[in-house]
Formats: structure tokens, C-alpha cells, sequence
């Protein structure tokens, strides 16, 4: 896996705010507890952990999953507070090439602004990096916008799971699985 401590990017927002995008950390814990606290259950309903429960961020945080759990997040510079957070949950035993995004959240204040695609743009460098084959990620079919951003950075839609995802309220959804290959196509077989 990539060097948690040294790897940073950061990035200029069209609003002007400055970025750094980086690996989740031990000092991260109070802030991501309070980014996830402070997060509308909208934005929230579709994850697939309960963000809001800190024993998901303890979980995270564990030494023993730094190699099955890739978490980014994006810190605000001149707040010093996190605005968006991306996990991936890498596949075990015959599904060890396989990466699955878990979620990616971005604060109210700076959605609409590119941070979810920057965040996931450097999932992807990373993860080829890392000899990632394929990335997975469910989408709720009515997100039409979060299925446009995945399908611009080389997701193609697989298949189509009716009733999938289940809200708060008991309705249910029919989501769209998306996958893009990270191999070179001359390594295709």
C-alpha cells in the first residue's frame, strides 16, 4: 500500500478554498466524528456503514485493517476541518484485486464544486497503484449525476439490482453496479 504519512495533494476549489487531500489518520478521529455528526441523514442514507456511529470511525482507524481499508479524506486549509471523506474496502482471498467503494461524502458548503471527483480521481490513481484490478461501486439509480461523474472517470454500468438499497424509511431502491478495469488493456485476458 501507498505511504500513508507522505502522500497529499492538494487542490485549489473553483470557489477558491484550498484543499489537501490525503490518507485518514489517527489525529482524524474527533474531526471525521464530527464531519459525519454534522452531515444531514440525506446525504447519509445510502452509506453503507452507519458514519454517524464512532466505532465505524474506530473500526477504520485500526492498525489490522490499514491493508483492507483505504480511507481519503479532504481537509479544509484554511478551516482545518474535513469536507469530504471517501472509503474503499479492499476484496479478500479470491476477490483481493477488487475495490469497493464504500461511500463518498462531501459537506453541503463544497458539493458541486469537483471535491468528489478530485477525491475519487486520486482513489483511482492510488488504487492502480496498489494493483487494484477493478473498482466497484453501487449507485442508487435516480442519482443521475453520481452515475455521470463515475461513468467520466471509465465506470461502465454491469448490472441493475431492483429493490437494493433500503432508506430510513423503508422504502426501497433500485441501484445501478458500476465497475471500471484498472488494468492496462494489453494486460485484458
Amino acid at each position: 500500500m501507498q505511504n500513508y504519512v507522505a502522500y497529499h495533494q492538494f487542490a485549489t476549489l473553483p470557489n477558491g478554498r484550498k484543499v489537501v487531500i490525503r490518507f485518514l489518520n489517527g489525529r482524524d478521529r474527533a474531526a471525521l466524528i464530527q464531519f459525519f455528526q454534522a452531515a444531514p441523514k440525506e446525504d447519509l442514507q445510502f452509506c453503507k456503514e452507519d458514519v454517524k456511529n464512532p466505532r465505524v470511525v474506530d473500526y477504520w482507524l485500526k492498525a489490522e485493517n490499514a491493508q483492507r481499508i483505504m480511507a481519503l479524506v479532504a481537509e479544509d486549509l484554511a478551516a482545518k476541518k474535513i469536507v469530504a471523506s471517501l472509503n474503499l474496502y479492499r476484496g479478500q482471498h479470491a476477490a483481493l484485486n477488487v475495490g469497493e467503494i464504500h461511500q463518498i461524502l462531501v459537506a453541503r458548503p463544497f458539493q458541486g464544486l469537483g471535491l468528489g471527483s478530485l477525491i475519487l480521481d486520486q482513489l483511482i490513481d492510488l488504487t492502480a497503484k496498489a494493483n487494484f484490478h477493478w473498482l466497484k461501486v453501487e449507485v442508487i439509480t435516480e442519482l443521475k449525476n453520481v452515475i455521470k461523474a463515475f461513468q467520466s472517470r471509465g465506470f461502465k454500468v454491469r448490472a441493475t439490482l431492483e429493490d437494493y438499497f433500503r432508506d430510513l424509511q423503508g422504502a426501497t431502491y433500485d441501484v445501478v453496479l458500476m465497475m471500471r478495469n484498472l488494468l492496462k488493456e494489453e494486460d485484458d485476458f
